[in-house]
């Protein structure tokens, strides 16, 4: 993966920052689709966040605990784990392009019950390189993400407020991102 590195070097540094700037010290942060932590949890733990990442890899959960013990670390599928407790961010970083394309549109309701009042939500994506796909499962080398529109009409249906999208940002793989708000 390219985004290894201490912090200067993850190509969704600047992405997270955004996310962060309004965000008090010891903040919670809920990270979907962790893996090992590296390199996004590390950076949020290393700034004095609250970090709770799910990924539903049992091994790169194993070594995110052993890595930042700070973290709280759950094993479990991001489209139907129960979380009770609410956050002030929520992010999705290179981890949607596993999902179906039903199961990416429902993500961004998902997320909206996890936020506070005023809470944030980032997630990339990349672009639909064969939308005729439904799920990576059936064997065709493309990523079936949803289509760029598809993504913020599903915010909007959340309740959240966009407050940036790029299309394909270069430093980001051409991938798309998006930051929105819940109100």
């Amino acid at each position: 993966m390219a985004e290894r590195g201490r912090h200067g070097g993850f190509a969704a540094k600047g992405w997270v920052d955004r996310l962060l700037a309004p965000l008090s010290d010891g903040a919670a942060v809920l990270d979907l689709g962790c893996g090992d932590g590296q390199p996004v949890a590390r950076y949020l733990l290393d700034r004095g966040f609250t970090v709770t990442g799910v990924d539903a890899a049992g091994s790169v959960i194993a070594l995110a605990t052993t890595r930042f013990p700070r973290g709280r670390w759950i094993k479990g599928d991001m489209r139907t784990i129960k979380l009770d407790e609410t956050f002030d961010a929520v992010l999705a970083w290179n981890s949607l392009t596993w999902l179906s394309h039903d199961d990416r549109a429902a993500m961004a309701m998902r997320a909206a019950t996890w936020l506070k009042p005023g809470g944030r939500m980032l997630f990339n994506a990349q672009a639909d390189l064969d939308p005729s796909r439904r799920d990576y499962r059936d064997g065709s080398p493309y990523r079936a993400d949803l289509e760029a529109a598809n993504y913020s009409a599903a915010i909007a249906r959340s309740g959240l407020t966009m407050i940036a999208h790029v299309v394909a940002d270069p430093a980001c793989e051409d991938a798309g991102v998006w930051l929105a708000e819940k109100p």
